[in-house]
């Protein structure tokens, strides 16, 4: 009875390489080589919005990706973790060998609310996100419309972003602030 789990896992995953070829057919999603998709990920593009996966880029199980107007770009051999939630109305550009952990929530949106408003009707404001080259995302960090994440980042887990981060900076918080700097990487 050990032979029929090794089975399922390994149709699991040649179903999930077969969603993602699939799902590359259309014109709104591309991939890269050696892109993996786990079980139950849902990668959407709708309503003219385009989703671009660079090479090897992995995105593990229950995340949800979507670009609902918007433009979704995920650089080379980047990892999203599970039960992930990354959306775009506008554009959401996210670098390469970057780390995003389990349960991250990026969306460059907020709903329209206030006085006289419908919140479920009024519409969104918008603003692009960037997040830079080998970051890194801890556990349940939420980034916030606007944001800049510069390269070599480290964000730590539960931070709420919603500030331009500058480049090589450890960061925690709600509201997330820059604890330290780390040193160039690219310099060495």
């Amino acid at each position: 009875m050990k032979v029929l789990p090794a089975i399922f896992k390994r149709l699991g995953r040649v179903a999930s390489q077969l969603r993602l070829k699939i799902l590359c057919g259309a014109r709104e999603i591309e991939a890269g080589g050696g892109c993996s998709l786990s079980a139950n990920v849902r990668l959407r593009a709708t309503d003219g919005g385009t989703v671009h996966l660079g090479e090897g880029v992995a995105i593990d199980r229950f995340a949800d990706i979507t670009a609902k107007h918007g433009r979704l770009v995920v650089g080379r051999f980047s990892y999203i973790g599970q039960y992930s939630v990354i959306c775009s109305r506008d554009a959401i550009i996210i670098g390469s060998n970057c780390l995003i952990a389990e349960h991250v929530t990026i969306r460059d949106q907020d709903h329209r609310f206030g006085p006289g408003l419908v919140t479920a009707k009024a519409g969104f404001i918008t603003a692009p996100i960037n997040i830079g080259d080998n970051v890194w995302l801890g556990a349940k960090v939420t980034v916030t419309k606007g944001v800049t994440i510069g390269p070599g980042s480290v964000i730590g887990a539960n931070s709420v972003v919603t500030q331009d981060i500058p480049a090589n900076s450890v960061v925690v918080g709600v509201p997330a602030r820059v604890l330290r700097s780390l040193p160039d990487a690219s310099a060495e």
